[in-house]
């Protein structure tokens, strides 16, 4: 959950800084800019004091018409491989949370970020 939190919040971060209110959105009236929303959350049930093994976070991007429905893919596609090279570069909540786990009895050594898109390109 919290790898997913912290990895939400950088992928946000970079998609508003990249993809910020556009001028002409208020030249045509837009009531909003392009964003980049979670909507669900959901993780594998277990007992209060066990790491769910994993967390699904979706959500939607809207964009207006003023950015490229491709750079977006491919900068977000981008941003999730180098959260994944650099993942323990994260910030941490605390002094036992961490993404990279060390230990003979552990089984899931790395956390992951995956992005799976609901449509393709040429669909979106």
């Amino acid at each position: 959950l919290e790898l997913g939190m912290e990895a939400l919040k950088v992928l946000q971060e970079k998609f508003y800084k990249e993809f910020p209110p556009h001028e002409d959105e208020k030249k045509y009236h837009f009531m909003c800019p392009s964003t980049m929303k979670p909507t669900q959350m959901e993780c594998a049930k277990g007992s209060l004091n066990q790491i769910p093994p994993f967390c699904v976070i979706s959500g939607d991007i809207r964009l207006t018409p003023f950015y490229d429905i491709k750079d977006v893919y491919d900068k977000m596609e981008a941003w999730v491989k180098d959260l994944n090279e650099n993942i323990e570069k994260l910030p941490r909540r605390g002094p036992m949370s961490g993404y990279v786990l060390e230990g003979e009895d552990i089984d899931v050594k790395r956390g992951k970020i995956e992005l799976e898109w609901g449509a393709t390109l040429e669909d979106a």
